[in-house]
């Protein structure tokens, strides 16, 4: 049964693996007029210009055990990186699930870990999301319904099949004062990146079509 199940997964995945290769180069996504703006500006003054802070890799569970055990193994590998647990912070009767309890296993990427896992994630969307998927600071979330939908990842019957939340976490030159503890001042209104703006960067940085 284990090979029957196993044979109809890597079928119905046959459909991920005929998507572009993840390094072949597609036709620039057009940029609106008020996108055009934005490069515009970031190219004349550089430290306008978006970037990202961090990736943020989620999979909730949403209870404890050997199903909580393998999104850890499965998380590590995927990022690299040993992951941290997501405790409930009060108790759930309905679900089973007790305050304190582990329920999810997330870890955070930087730097050249985080754009490469980026690009995998994007190309299992097939490089599309929707404008829902930002917020008004122009972070971008999205999901992944499956984990085999990232290129070069095999089925795993020990491991079986996960969806997780991703996080792009956008932040512009001088961000930093907002956040350390000593002497800290407020972002201001016009420093802040906006919605609009969010998806600009994506679409020049990444190539991502948003709809």
């Amino acid at each position: 049964l284990k090979w029957k199940f196993q044979q109809r997964l890597e079928l119905r995945l046959m459909s991920h693996r005929k998507k572009a290769p993840l390094e072949e180069e597609r036709e620039p996504v057009p940029l609106t007029n008020q996108e055009k703006t934005f490069v515009k500006d970031w190219n004349t003054h550089p430290m306008r210009k978006p970037r990202i802070l961090k990736v943020c890799v989620n999979f909730a569970v949403g209870t404890s055990g050997s199903q909580l055990e393998r999104a850890r193994t499965l998380c590590e590998r995927l990022t690299n990186q040993v992951p941290a647990e997501g405790r409930a912070k009060e108790s759930v009767r309905g679900f089973g699930i007790r305050k304190h309890e582990p329920i999810a296993v997330f870890t955070t990427l930087r730097g050249k870990l985080a754009k490469d896992f980026l690009k995998k994630a994007f190309w299992a969307v097939e490089d599309k999301v929707s404008h829902r998927n930002f917020d008004t600071h122009g972070n971008l979330s999205l999901g992944i319904k499956e984990h085999l939908s990232l290129p070069d990842i095999k089925y795993d019957p020990q491991i079986g099949v996960h969806g997780f939340d991703t996080t792009i976490v956008l932040e512009r030159p001088g961000f930093r004062t907002n956040r350390r503890r000593t002497q800290s001042t407020k972002i201001p209104s016009n420093h802040k990146i906006t919605k609009e703006e969010g998806i600009a960067f994506f679409k020049h940085e990444f190539n991502l079509g948003v709809e």
